[in-house]
């Protein structure tokens, strides 16, 4: 079975890249910092921010330096060793980045004692990611900041790589990042009416696999494994949604259940959590709509698989819920 729902780029192939940037104004970096406004966000993580992040600028923050490509000092005295410090040395005056939210960034990043290891200044190309599949201390602390901003971030180890290491970030690590925020995307959740109200297409699905469950609410998925696992990748349409249209250069959100042929009856779901985000190109659904529910197929090759165990295949059971464009 998958490692994770997360992985959805895992089963349906290529890669994509998208849009934005926003302007930087100069303020104040020994300004007092604003007040969270947690209600801007669906998330409330008012308990994660307080327990992991000091915004207050008074920290040991190491000095920056440049404008278009900032330069991190080596940093003196004392590391931060529980919090995330977070610094805006640059305001803008974009939308304001939720907990768990994709976002297209400029970075560079230092050890404590100056030494870059990475930067995508240097690269010439600004990367988009989720803050939910980033370190902690990056989740934590680029948070209710805002396009727009410049924000300087000192990440202790426990929220950073930790007692491991990272490639060239040594084990235990202080890590300084400097970030320019220059998109976020923004979601678009389709109307209740549109997620209930797909309509079943009656197509036939892989002998083996079972899908109940009415469009809008969590599906339930069984595998037979006394049946053999298909052998062809394939997506079929459960429901078809009333919906926008899906095209390359988009992206969109999904809930899922998945589970598989040679994972023992097990599966997991991402009902309970927030939407998924997927490039349309990635996941290779353009042309479907919001509102559809689909089963995504694919087996698994025999070099992947268990020595000596039957054929094996992933299941993907995803409910496309909305869309999602970097503003």
């Amino acid at each position: 079975m998958m490692s994770s729902l997360r992985r959805f780029g895992a089963l349906a192939g290529a890669a994509a890249l998208v849009f934005g940037l926003a302007a930087c104004t100069d303020a104040s970096s020994s300004s007092a910092p604003a007040e969270i406004d947690y209600s801007a966000c669906s998330t409330d993580d008012s308990a994660d921010q307080n327990a992991n992040v000091d915004r207050s600028g008074t920290g040991n923050f190491p000095s920056i330096s440049g404008d278009d490509t900032p330069v991190i000092a080596a940093g003196k005295g004392s590391e931060p060793t529980d919090k995330v410090l977070v610094k805006t040395l640059k305001q803008g005056d974009g939308a304001v980045v939720c907990p768990g939210a994709k976002v297209k960034v400029n970075y560079v990043g230092a050890l404590w004692n100056g030494t870059v290891f990475d930067s995508s200044f240097k690269k010439g190309q600004p990367i988009e990611f989720s803050l939910a599949q980033v370190v902690k201390g990056w989740g934590y602390g680029l948070a209710h900041a805002h396009v727009g901003d410049r924000v300087e971030l000192v990440i202790p180890a426990s929220l950073g790589y930790g007692a491991q290491g990272n490639a060239s970030i040594p084990a235990n690590s202080t890590l300084v990042f400097v970030v320019d925020i220059l998109g976020v995307a923004t979601e678009n959740l389709a109307d209740e009416s549109v997620l209930s109200g797909a309509t079943a297409t009656g197509e036939e699905l892989p002998a083996g696999v079972t899908v109940t469950g009415d469009p809008g609410v969590e599906p339930t998925l069984a595998i037979d494994e006394s049946v053999a696992a298909p052998t062809e990748r394939k997506i079929y349409t459960i429901y078809k949604g009333s919906g926008e249209e899906l095209a390359d250069g988009e992206s969109f959100l999904y809930k899922a259940v998945a589970g598989g042929f040679g994972a023992s009856g097990q599966t997991q779901s991402s009902w309970s959590q927030a939407p998924v985000e997927e490039a349309v190109t990635t996941a290779g659904l353009a042309g479907y709509t919001v509102g559809s529910r689909i089963l995504l197929v694919v087996p698994i090759p025999a070099s992947q698989a268990q020595s000596g165990a039957p054929a094996q295949a992933n299941v993907m059971v995803v409910d496309i819920v909305g869309t999602s464009a970097m503003q």
